[in-house]
């Protein structure tokens, strides 16, 4: 654990440093985010209901794709291998029905997932203080403005930087506040827990512009698009099944406990939907690491043949 949690003048400091974040806290500017080729940066966030460039060039779904119900997702189960304590919610972000889950008000460790409810939770302050996305750009946090830090929570997973911002929101109790206005309560920090129910909470709330206005919204949204070299694993099979739909996602693994887990938003035209899959070796189970994420790779493509 980075010294920020250890050093309490630093956390102080923090704390008091989310009360005027955008008028005490200049720091030299440094390049925003870099638009992810898959996601076009554009000063409106892409909502169900809007019809955009890429909405026009995406993959249609064929009708009957579009009016499959939950009943015929059960064939997902088969692809969930044993000895594996499995946290999964999928919604169709169009009907709002849910087509498939596994114990999804159960508590879990959600590791790197957990950085989105932050990050909206960062941005939802920010907002509260007027700070504007160039603001993002010229005040931060111990050197480092929050734009950096949001990009290096987001894109990277960089522990630094997440600690950080977790430090600044939990001034005044505003991340806790944030969160339970939300109805993220189960969603925590000492230590980290959420439930697969609220973390596709979260990314309806974010996708429909609940709780964001528009531009940091969009900042966020662009953010979770952004490429990295491992977006072609986990839910990430979905971009091969559907070769011009838009997946923006987070990851979340560690390996001590060992936990593997993928959240994000995959749109195809006017059709979208919301997917959260985790799963934590069973208590004796032998599973491991790569198998669990052999288990989610042939989920995400056994879905991505029922909704072609």
């Amino acid at each position: 654990m980075m010294s920020l949690r250890s050093t309490t003048a630093i956390i102080l400091l923090f704390l008091t440093l989310s009360l005027a974040a955008c008028q005490a806290n200049p720091v030299e500017s440094s390049p925003s985010p870099s638009p992810s080729p898959n996601f076009a940066a554009t000063s409106t966030p892409i909502l169900p209901t809007q019809t955009t460039a890429i909405q026009t060039a995406s993959v249609v779904p064929s009708p009957t794709a579009m009016q499959r119900t939950g009943k015929e997702f059960s064939s997902l189960e088969s692809e969930l291998i044993a000895g594996v304590d499995w946290y999964i919610v999928i919604q169709d972000a169009n009907s709002g029905e849910i087509l498939f889950e596994r114990n999804p008000h159960s508590a879990f460790h959600p590791a790197s997932m957990i950085k989105i409810p932050t990050a909206m939770a960062v941005l939802s302050i920010l907002e509260d203080q007027d700070c504007t996305l160039e603001d993002l750009k010229t005040t931060g946090i111990n050197g480092t403005n929050f734009d950096r830090l949001l990009e290096d929570m987001v894109v990277r997973s960089e522990e630094s930087a997440a600690d950080a911002l977790e430090y600044f929101a939990r001034g005044d109790n505003q991340l806790r506040k944030k969160l339970d206005a939300w109805g993220l309560t189960n969603t925590k920090y000492d230590p980290r827990t959420s439930t697969a129910h609220e973390l596709l909470t979260s990314l309806r709330l974010l996708y429909e512009g609940k709780v964001l206005n528009e531009g940091k919204t969009q900042f966020l949204l662009t953010l979770m698009g952004e490429y990295t070299e491992n977006d072609q694993i986990l839910l990430g099979k979905l971009t091969g099944q559907f070769s011009e739909c838009v997946f923006l996602n987070k990851r979340g693994t560690m390996l001590n406990p060992t936990i593997v887990s993928d959240m994000g938003i995959l749109k195809c035209s006017e059709q979208s939907w919301y997917l959260v899959v985790a799963g934590t070796p069973s208590v004796g189970s032998t599973a491991t690491f790569e198998d669990i994420q052999a288990s989610i790779e042939d989920f995400a493509v056994a879905f991505a043949s029922l909704v072609k």
